[in-house]
């Protein structure tokens, strides 16, 4: 025994993971987290709350460490937008860019920083809350310095990882998190490179550069941190960079140069890991990558590289693992198919999951026999797609639709101007032209296969659908106009599921009963269970101010149970319409 292999698990520096074939012994977790940064904290979080045996290494005395030191100029560029004008918590995290997931209301950054641009200092502040307050189990000063792979035909994937820490103590573990983000700086290498200063290590004083000309190699965020840094006090800056300056407002792209010119840590390595859709590596099973580490997958088009994306991939991946270790099915929501479109409205307009991991993860719905109700399924990796019944132990059965946030293929790019003439579309028969973020609906009468999906039209994120609906752009992402969204959106729908889905008060239901072979879903659902609409104050002023009830408030009078007020409630009103006072269309 004892053989070794020099094989990596994954092409990138820093942890290095070989294969051995090794019968050491150690003390065993089914989930091991290496990192108690923003990505580690989140899933040590998922998996406390449902039950898992785990725990988190971390080097350092305390929680989010790279935060001690970066960015240099203690300026965060992540948002902490505190007031938006509504009280909706998961509306609000679509701009609120470093707030973790969790049940406590205490444990949003915005309780941490009035600044819209927070200091350094403030979010370790709030990593230690968040690890302490929720009790977290995390071990500190602990570095793992040697992983191997134990073969083991009764390990949940064919082996145990075993780990080995700096005080020579093994640690025997059934999957592996790696959440330890990307640390490793750029290296340059030409005549005279070895005096070159790298950010990691220049002086952030800007007494040391006074009276002095400056190079700076690159023009990304840290660049500019650097340069502002030291403005007043230098004769003369330059910067070159291999390529273009680009700017995060034209390409939505996080990780680009923003307006504020701080550092987020660009000067690092863009080397990322290997990864699958699923965040899992494609060397070895039950290893997964979280947080900066994991943004090959969307690496330059979503914000899987930054806390307020990985906060929900980490969630994702949480939800794989339960289904995949412990059969609990990605959790979903069972609607009739009245609410099919006021479900679709709920998400796009509130949902900060979809906001903000645009293209990568997806809502799916999964439709019943004969479509009288749909299972709704929250952000699922979208490009594992083929493996969704595998993944979640779902059935697709009987057709589903996939809810996406998509941004127009000439909205950014980076010789495109993003304010050319005539860019905004406006009306609901030109929505598959919108460039700016918009919902976009597919429609699969059969769940795709995985030879679909990889071979999908060039530019395509899914598989060519049955059916395809955009939802006309708004510059605001408010999706609730009754004539441009809602109405194009409901008729979609029917269109695929060759129904109505509109809601009908009795009387047309007796009509369509005496007149049609098919009758629409809400007359089946109430009608036809002798239910009618909700009694509301609001429909009883309405049927007193049109004189068909009497105002038995004003004369005092009880109503007669046989009488003309009577209002049965209508069955399957799980999903309140956005808005009660607006009627649907």
């Amino acid at each position: 025994m004892g053989l070794s292999t020099a094989t990596p698990l994954w092409a990138t520096p820093g942890l290095l993971l070989a294969l051995v074939l090794h019968p050491t012994l150690g003390l065993h977790r089914d989930y091991c987290v290496l990192g108690a940064g923003p990505a580690g904290l989140q899933m040590a979080y998922f998996l406390q709350q449902a039950g898992r045996d785990h725990v988190v290494f971390e080097r350092h005395a305390g929680p989010g460490s790279f935060f001690a030191r970066y960015p240099r100029h203690r300026k965060l560029i992540s948002i902490n937008k505190r007031h938006t004008g509504k009280a909706n918590a998961e509306f609000n995290l679509r701009h609120d860019w470093n707030s973790l997931l969790s049940h406590d209301p205490r444990l949003l950054f915005k309780h941490y920083s009035r600044a819209y641009f927070p200091d350094a200092g403030d979010m370790m502040r709030y990593l230690r809350d968040f690890a302490d307050r929720l009790r977290l189990n995390v071990l500190y000063n602990t570095t793992i310095t040697h992983v191997t792979l134990d073969k083991d035909r009764q390990a949940w994937n064919g082996h145990y990882f075993v780990l080995t820490d700096q005080r020579g103590q093994t640690h025997r573990c059934s999957v592996l998190l790696v959440a330890t983000g990307l640390s490793v700086p750029n290296q340059v290498n030409f005549p005279g490179s070895e005096y070159v200063e790298g950010y990691d290590s220049v002086s952030i004083d800007p007494a040391d550069f006074e009276g002095q000309n400056v190079l700076i190699l690159g023009r990304g965020n840290s660049a500019f941190e650097t340069a502002e840094n030291i403005l007043g006090v230098t004769n003369f800056i330059h910067m070159l960079s291999r390529s273009r300056v680009r700017l995060s407002w034209a390409t939505h792209y996080v990780g680009d140069l923003s307006s504020l010119r701080l550092a987020s840590g660009g000067a690092f390595s863009k080397k990322y890991p290997l990864i699958k859709a699923s965040y899992e590596s494609k060397g070895s099973r039950g290893l997964f990558v979280l947080g900066t580490a994991s943004h090959s997958v969307d690496y330059r088009k979503s914000a899987g590289g930054f806390i307020h994306g990985f906060r929900y991939t980490v969630r994702a991946v949480h939800r794989l693992l339960e289904q995949r270790h412990h059969g609990v099915a990605w959790p979903f929501t069972e609607f009739p198919i009245t609410q099919l479109t006021n479900s679709i409205l709920r998400r796009v307009n509130e949902a900060s999951g979809l906001y903000q991991m645009f293209s990568v993860l997806a809502d799916v719905i999964l439709l019943k026999e004969n479509a009288t109700s749909f299972e709704y399924l929250e952000e699922f990796p979208m490009q594992m797609l083929a493996q969704l019944e595998t993944l979640t132990g779902r059935q697709a059965r009987h057709g589903l639709f996939v809810i996406n946030l998509e941004y127009g293929k000439n909205f950014s790019g980076p010789d495109k101007d993003v304010f050319f003439q005539d860019r905004s579309v406006g009306h609901m028969r030109d929505a598959w032209q919108s460039n700016f973020l918009h919902p976009v609906v597919y429609y699969y009468r059969h769940l795709p296969t995985e030879q679909e999906v990889r071979f999908r039209p060039a530019d395509w994120l899914l598989p060519r659908p049955s059916a395809i609906h955009h939802v006309v752009e708004d510059f605001l992402t408010d999706w609730t106009a009754p004539v441009g969204h809602i109405l194009p959106l409901r008729r979609f729908l029917e269109n695929c599921l060759a129904t109505d889905l509109r809601h009908f008060y009795a009387e047309s239901c007796f009509l369509f009963a005496l007149t049609r072979q098919k009758l629409p879903p809400s007359c089946q659902q109430g009608y036809l269970r002798q239910q009618g609409l909700v009694g509301t104050e609001h429909l009883r002023r309405h049927g007193v101010e049109s004189g068909l009830l009497r105002d038995y408030a004003a004369t005092g009078q009880p109503p007669s149970p046989q009488g003309p007020a009577r209002q049965p409630p209508l069955a399957g009103l799980g999903v309140q319409p956005l808005d009660n006072k607006k009627l649907e269309l």
